[in-house]
């Protein structure tokens, strides 16, 4: 993954009468160099997911080490007390359910139970994600900002002021995709920016990210949001808010708060040895 992203986006036209240095372009460029200088983070997120027609929440404490990649999750709700542990070399995500059977699960988190009823992998916890394909979006977009883009003024939220900005694609429609040799669904959604769960949950026939073959006609979406809404932090530069819509409304909603940036971590704190933790 790369955690350096840099947004070539020229300043064009914005429709709001704003001062340059609260343009969208330049908002959004300042946010990327925030996320871009975090090495370790916590934060509690909120996350919201749209899994067949009907939106799920949880509520999560986050810890993160970027590079190389560490995560420790602490689900707050709906099942809490369930944590995961994940260190990439290892392969592996540990679960500790904290339920019965009472016993310490390790599971693939690209396998089909960790990615049931989930829009993303472990492995997009944090900014990251989002950031990029914003970053794509944008790109797609290139110099047509004034329909596109928008600096909608500021607001409160969680108690903390934030700009307001949307992102818009009024071409948003749904097209038909021809499977290459070597795709599947996730290679697929990189490539056209776009979101894995989304093609999974508009082609009933493909019960998995990986059940297309080479060929195949599928249904895709055009881009990744027909609208994205960001609520960016003004002191920290970071999101707060993450809205995405689809043709259907609102298709997921990330939300950031409690953070910690590059806080230092004690020693062992991504071991199931670690003393606050129920592994």
């Amino acid at each position: 993954m790369s955690y350096k992203i840099i947004l070539f986006f020229s300043i064009g036209l914005f429709t709001c009468n704003v001062g340059v240095s609260q343009s969208p372009r330049i908002l959004i460029l300042e946010m990327i160099d925030s996320a871009a200088q975090i090495e370790t983070l916590t934060a509690e997120i909120t996350k919201e997911e749209r899994i067949e027609g009907k939106m799920t929440k949880q509520i999560t404490a986050v810890k993160l080490i970027r590079k190389p990649f560490h995560l420790y999750l602490h689900q707050e709700f709906p099942k809490k007390g369930m944590e995961v542990l994940c260190i990439p070399e290892s392969g592996k995500a540990l679960i500790n359910t904290n339920s019965f059977p009472w016993f310490n699960l390790s599971l693939d988190p690209y396998g089909s139970l960790m990615r049931k009823d989930q829009h993303h992998t472990i492995f997009d916890s944090g900014f990251d994600l989002m950031i990029s394909i914003i970053h794509r979006e944008l790109a797609k977009i290139g110099n047509d900002t004034a329909k596109h883009l928008f600096y909608k003024g500021t607001v409160t939220y969680e108690g903390r002021s934030a700009h307001h900005l949307e992102l818009i694609n009024p071409d948003y429609r749904y097209l038909t995709y021809k499977v290459l040799l070597g795709e599947d669904l996730l290679s697929i959604a990189k490539k056209l920016n776009i979101s894995e769960y989304a093609i999974l949950e508009l082609n009933k026939d493909v019960d998995f990210y990986d059940d297309v073959s080479p060929g195949q006609e599928i249904q895709v979406p055009s881009s990744y949001a027909k609208n994205m809404v960001l609520y960016v932090d003004k002191e920290l530069m970071l999101p707060l808010l993450i809205k995405v819509n689809d043709s259907d409304g609102l298709y997921e909603r990330y939300a950031y708060k409690k953070f910690k940036l590059n806080p230092e971590f004690n020693e062992g704190e991504f071991t199931i040895e670690f003393k606050d933790y129920g592994f």
